[in-house]
């Protein structure tokens, strides 16, 4: 079990963390924002548009969430 922390959901962090999906690397990512709505609605898509990729438990946290991550 892999767990990835991706701190700022803009394009370049919400695009590693599609990517990790979509690759299978990370069984769990974080994705942690200022904007905490825009990190749940990256999380939210993300997770909507990866139905048939290996099993990743995607969502939106807080710097508390990131404990115990690999990355």
């Amino acid at each position: 079990m892999n767990k990835i922390t991706i701190i700022g959901t803009g394009s370049v962090g919400s695009t590693i963390a599609y990517t990790l999906t979509l690759t299978g690397i990370a069984s769990e990512i974080v994705m942690i924002d200022v904007n905490s709505e825009k990190a749940l609605g990256e999380a939210l898509d993300i997770r909507q548009g990866t139905p048939f990729c290996s099993p990743c438990s995607i969502y939106a946290g807080s710097y508390v969430d990131a404990k115990d991550s690999d990355i």
